[in-house]
């Protein structure tokens, strides 16, 4: 898998920050490509867990489905500060060429990261900056090879009603090449616990392009515990045919 694969399964990672505010909830980083643009209060932590989340794609007579429970858990450190540890202790790769198929699986790679989000003169707009390092920890199937540094940022600005619109940038470095991800979203309102999002993202450098587009919902439960569910479909041909997930997300202060 290519490093801008690898990072949309690690980092569908999780809530965007384009996601309308439900209740008392924290922002939470899963669903979706970009990141909230907040940090958890000092000494509050949550988790957040694909229960799995798949990509799918066929290149060249090959057909392959990639499963990953990618868990991620965050800690708040500062009122702008906070840490984060993510990983996928389970994966699986199922190939098909040719009539013949083979399995893989094992665990993934592991991200140390740092979370900052600086208050901001104007309310309606919110930022955040995500620098994290990846380290390859992973099976031979599941493991980028070598080290990435990455570096991305959020901003987004509320609409009212629940609704607001965000724009996300990032860079991953490995190997001394770069790969740039650019992916906007919209979040909105549903029902009073349930909200919705579209959004559309952009990869490239090192390596062919990819671009994709969906959205998903998410679910509130008992205000501090969250269920998630989406979808992307690939807009070219060198993207994932279908990168999909269903998730939980819980909160503790």
């Amino acid at each position: 898998m290519t490093t801008a694969r690898t990072r949309m399964l690690a980092l569908p990672a999780l809530l965007l920050c384009a996601h309308p505010a439900l209740a008392d909830a924290p922002a939470f980083d899963r669903p979706g490509i970009s990141f909230a643009t907040s940090v958890l209060p000092a000494g509050a932590f949550d988790w957040e867990q694909g229960l799995p989340d798949l990509e799918r794609d066929s290149a060249d007579g090959m057909r392959s489905t990639a499963y990953a429970a990618g868990t991620t858990v965050r800690v708040g450190l500062a009122s702008t500060l906070e840490m984060q540890l993510a990983g996928s202790l389970w994966n699986r790769l199922d190939l098909r060429a040719a009539g013949v198929s083979r399995r893989e699986e094992g665990a993934g790679d592991t991200k140390l990261a740092l979370k900052w989000a600086p208050p901001m003169s104007n309310k309606d707009v919110s930022l955040a900056v995500l620098g994290s390092i990846t380290l390859d920890t992973g099976s031979a199937a599941f493991t980028n090879g070598r080290p990435v540094v990455s570096l991305g940022a959020t901003i987004a600005r509320d609409l009212g009603a629940g609704r607001s619109i965000a724009l996300y940038a990032n860079v991953d470095r490995s190997g001394g090449t770069n790969t740039w991800t650019i992916s906007p979203n919209f979040g909105f309102p549903i029902g009073e616990n349930l909200g919705g999002y579209v959004e559309a993202g952009h990869s490239f450098g090192g390596g062919a392009s990819s671009s994709v587009a969906g959205g998903g919902l998410t679910w509130l439960w008992h205000d501090h515990v969250q269920f998630d569910l989406y979808g992307l479909r690939g807009l070219t041909s060198h993207s994932p045919d279908l990168q999909a997930g269903f998730g939980v997300s819980m909160y503790w202060n």
